[in-house]
Parts: C-alpha cells; sequence; structure tokens
C-alpha cells in the first residue's frame, strides 16, 4: 500500500480522534453535574482563607501541594460554580491529549494508541476529569515519559533540566508516581550505563536524590498522621489489586482488559525483537525501544507493590497513572515498530476499531450525575426551618453537604464532627475510640422533636436487623479493629433503632434518582412527633 496513503490516513485518524476525546470531554463536563464528596474536600481545602491554612491541612488530603495550589489559582481566576469546575477537568483531559500530541511529534509520528486507550477509556474520562488530583498528575506524568524519551535518544542540559522539572511537578501533583519516575530513571539509568555515558548515568543519580528529598515533608507528616491512619488501612490481596486493574482498563470488562494485555505483550516483544536487529547498527532507535520496554518491565510491579504497601482498600482510579503510562510505551513503541507498513495498517485498524466501540460502552457512565447531594441540599434549604436539625448520615458525606447546603437550620454528622469541610480522620479516630459517641445525636433529635420541630435525614437511616443494633466497643474493637466501614455501620444501625423507637411518623422524601451514580446517590427522609 502507498506510504503517502498511510500517512494520510494515519493523520485523519488522529485528528478525528482526538475531536472525538474532546466530544466525550465536553459530554461529561456538562453531564457530571455537582462535584461529590470528595471533590467538594479538595475545593474546600484549596478554597481555605490563606495558604498557610492549606500547607497547614495538607496531611488530611490525598494530594501534595500542586494539586490544590493549582486549584486555587484556577478558581480565583474562573469562580467555584459547577461549570468552572467542571472546565478545569475538560482542560485536565484536554491536556492528556497535548500530553500525547507532544510525544509523538517529537519522533514525527501523531498519537493513535494513547488516546484510543486511554482517551476513550471510562476511567480517564470519569476519575480523570474530576477536581482531584489522579487527572492533573497523571498529565504531568505522561509527558515525564515523553521527555525521558527525548533525553534517552539524545541526552542534553536542557533536556535534564526539563525532565527533572517534570518529575517534581508530577510528584508534587499526586502521589502515585513516586513508584513510576523511578521506573523511568532506572530505565534511563541503565541505558546511560549500557552506552557508557557515565555522566549522564551520575546526573541521573542526582536527579533521583532530588526527587527523593522532595518527599521528606511527607515522610516527616507519618509521625503526625500514623495514629489515625489506621481508619483508611486495611490489608489488600495481589487479587484485589489485579481486580480492580481489570476494571480501570475500562468498558466492555469482558474484552478490555485483553486488549490492553495483548498490546502490552506484542510491545515487549516487538521490542526485543528490533533492539536484538538495531543494536549495533542504530543504537539510538534500539535506546529507545529498550527504554519503553524497561519502563513497562518495572513500572508495572512497582506500582502494584506501591498499592499493597499503602494498604487502602484499592480503588479503580488509583490506576489512571499506571494506564497513562503504560499507553505511553505502548505508542512508544508500536509508533517505532511502524517503519514497517503492516504494522502501520494494524495499527490503523485496531485504534478504527477502539474508536468505534469504546465511547458505546463510555456512555452510560459519562452522562451520569456524580452525586444527588446538591439537590437534597436545596430542597433543605427551601424546605427545613431554622429550629429543624439536619442529620447527615454519613459522616465522610459532609465536604459535599457543607459545600452546597445554606439554610438556616442546624445540622450535624453521624458521628458529629467539629471540622465538616474536608475528611477529617483523626477527628473520626476519637469518635470511634469514645464510648458513647452519638450522644449529642441523641440529644439534638430529641430535643427537636420533643419541640415540635422536625428531623431531616440525609442518608436516609439504617434499620437494625432483628430491632437490635449492631453495636461496637471503643476501638481498637476485638473483632473489627480499626475499621472504619464497620463503625460507620454500627452508628447507623443505632440511629435507625433510635428513629424506630422514638419518631411517631416518617416519610421518604426524596428516593435515590435515575442516572446518579451509585457512589452517591443518597435519599432524604423527614421524622415528626416524638414518643417515649
Amino acid at each position: 500500500m502507498n506510504s503517502k496513503f498511510i500517512k494520510y490516513a494515519e493523520w485523519t485518524l488522529a485528528i478525528l480522534l482526538s475531536a472525538l476525546v474532546l466530544f466525550l470531554l465536553f459530554i461529561r463536563a456538562t453531564h457530571a453535574g455537582a462535584l461529590w464528596r470528595d471533590e467538594c474536600d479538595s475545593l474546600e481545602l484549596a478554597q481555605m482563607p490563606t495558604f498557610a491554612d492549606i500547607v497547614r491541612n495538607l496531611k488530611f488530603t490525598s494530594f501534595p501541594i500542586v494539586f490544590p495550589t493549582t486549584v486555587r489559582v484556577f478558581t480565583n481566576l474562573f469562580g467555584t460554580s459547577d461549570a468552572a469546575l467542571r472546565g478545569f477537568g475538560f482542560l485536565v483531559g484536554t491536556g492528556l491529549l497535548v500530553a500525547a500530541w507532544f510525544n509523538a511529534r517529537s519522533r514525527a509520528d501523531v498519537p493513535l494508541i494513547l488516546p484510543a486507550l486511554v482517551g476513550l477509556n471510562v476511567t480517564f474520562l470519569t476519575v480523570g476529569t474530576w477536581v482531584r488530583g489522579y487527572g492533573l498528575g497523571s498529565v504531568l506524568v505522561t509527558v515525564s515519559f515523553g521527555l525521558t524519551v527525548l533525553f534517552v535518544a539524545r541526552p542534553t542540559k536542557p533536556r535534564l533540566v526539563a525532565i527533572f522539572v517534570c518529575y517534581i511537578a508530577s510528584m508534587q501533583a499526586l502521589y502515585f508516581p513516586a513508584a513510576l519516575i523511578p521506573a523511568f530513571l532506572l530505565a534511563a539509568f541503565a541505558i546511560c550505563v549500557f552506552r557508557r555515558e557515565f555522566k549522564w548515568a551520575l546526573a541521573l543519580c542526582g536527579v533521583a536524590a532530588v526527587c527523593a528529598l522532595s518527599y521528606v515533608p511527607k515522610f516527616l507528616t507519618y509521625f503526625e498522621i500514623r495514629n489515625w491512619v489506621v481508619a483508611l488501612q486495611r490489608a489488600t490481596t495481589p487479587a484485589e489489586l489485579w481486580r480492580q486493574f481489570l476494571i480501570a482498563c475500562g468498558e466492555p470488562l469482558s474484552i478490555a482488559p485483553w486488549i490492553w494485555l495483548a498490546l502490552l505483550l506484542v510491545s515487549l516483544f516487538g521490542a526485543l525483537w528490533v533492539i536484538a536487529a538495531k543494536s549495533r547498527r542504530d543504537s539510538i532507535s534500539a535506546s529507545v525501544f529498550a527504554f519503553g520496554a524497561i519502563t513497562i518491565l518495572l513500572a508495572t510491579p512497582m506500582y502494584f507493590v506501591f498499592l499493597w504497601r499503602l494498604h487502602n482498600i484499592p480503588e479503580t482510579r488509583y490506576y489512571l497513572t499506571l494506564l497513562c503510562v503504560l499507553a505511553a510505551a505502548i505508542e512508544l513503541i508500536v509508533g517505532l515498530l511502524s517503519q514497517f507498513a503492516w504494522v502501520r495498517i494494524a495499527r490503523l485498524v485496531l485504534v478504527i476499531g477502539l474508536a468505534a466501540a469504546l465511547p458505546i460502552f463510555a456512555w452510560p457512565k459519562i452522562t451520569e450525575r456524580e452525586t444527588n447531594l446538591d439537590l437534597l441540599a436545596r430542597n433543605l434549604q427551601n424546605y427545613a426551618h431554622n429550629r429543624d436539625l439536619i442529620i447527615v448520615n454519613r459522616w465522610f458525606l459532609a465536604p459535599g453537604f457543607s459545600w452546597y447546603y445554606h439554610g438556616p437550620a442546624r445540622w450535624m454528622t453521624l458521628p458529629e464532627l467539629s471540622e465538616k469541610r474536608i475528611h477529617r480522620y483523626d477527628l473520626l479516630i476519637a469518635k470511634m475510640q469514645a464510648s458513647d459517641t452519638l450522644a449529642d445525636i441523641r440529644s439534638g433529635i430529641s430535643e427537636a422533636l420533643q419541640s415540635g420541630n422536625r428531623v431531616w435525614l440525609v442518608g436516609g437511616a439504617q434499620l437494625a436487623q432483628q430491632g437490635q443494633p449492631f453495636i461496637l466497643g471503643p476501638a481498637p474493637d476485638p473483632q473489627f479493629g480499626w475499621d472504619s466501614g464497620m463503625y460507620d455501620y454500627s452508628w447507623a444501625t443505632q440511629l435507625g433503632t433510635f428513629l424506630q423507637q422514638h419518631v411517631i411518623d416518617g416519610e421518604v422524601v426524596l428516593s435515590p434518582m435515575n442516572g446518579v451514580n451509585s457512589n452517591e446517590n443518597v435519599p432524604l427522609l423527614i421524622a415528626r412527633g416524638w414518643k417515649e
């Protein structure tokens, strides 16, 4: 087939594919609606009165200083409306496309694999566009990969400075790059040593040392948070980690993971074959192939070990950064293999197939609202009186409710926490260790109902099995230890039992809605009247 025709087809497909990704990002931005609780947590942190307040509360969030600073600058420029903040997510998503084009054009290619595998991936279209650090950090890591490829191809001082700056930026926007940047450095270091470029190998050691030092404040913070971080941790198994990775690969679950695995294997074997064939004739090309292959071989196990050592409940969103790096490595290797016409044709066919199929499977999720909490807050502003009481069940919904509710009624979380704008696990741990955690909740409910006022229940109430609440002792519980989820369940059943015993009349005001993410699709109940 004529090479000019293939090149024309590649450019046409790359432009149309980028336009398709932009269209899906626009659809997501216009359908996501209000911010869900974790996004509100990030926003509330970024909106604190002073920058010193942000730094002081940074230990309670999941992201280093670059991300809240970016959000603060953005909101100062464009405001804090839902539309503006969804626009922030759209810009971050667009940033990944820019990174893909930069990486591809730096080697005279066009981006096809990365936009198809990640840009059409439902994990990227949702998680990557949240007002959270996952998208921004992943974009910066993708750029870091491309800059490192340029450095490996031809080391220069400007390129060394560029990768250093981008490494620091990515590591200070998101913590997950701490498992990926070392893979880039080790791969580049190995290639420099193999080529006997010891000066550049030593320079990379210097970059690695400074990157490691940038995390010293985080390590020092551990001594402050170790007493309450246990509420976030539990043992994880390799099977759990692998299951979430497969889900992160996108829809449909029966096919998408196999496409990723097949492309990874093809890339590795293709790189090894070319390295063996070109190692003497074209050392630069062989080095770039080697960097892509070594990155895949190092980054994947290092990332999984990193997640395993976190001891957090594995979440699909944790894998977005790894997917971006793997897709960038596949794009690099397959792009270099496209010197063979049949590879170029196969790449075109694959990308056309992905572009035709993946948006169909992603559509239900990208047109879904993230939360209905803003709608509940709006109703409460209109109908809850100043002497009514609002109970937000459960406590972790507080940042979202705090952001959207501005009515006159008093509101409390279950259990009641003194700081509601952000997730404060130190305050939660104190409640888990208390002997009568819900005393203030019971007192507030009884006072409101006995005075003829109403109690509104955001999130409803958990009815106890066999009429008996599930009660845990002060943490650590002999059976469940520091499992905060079990304590949440215990408090919810205690609330439900108390209401069953003392409320005369109750009804559902708003039920969970269609078209809202099940992660935060909560009901609104109202309770009236008091009985002993």
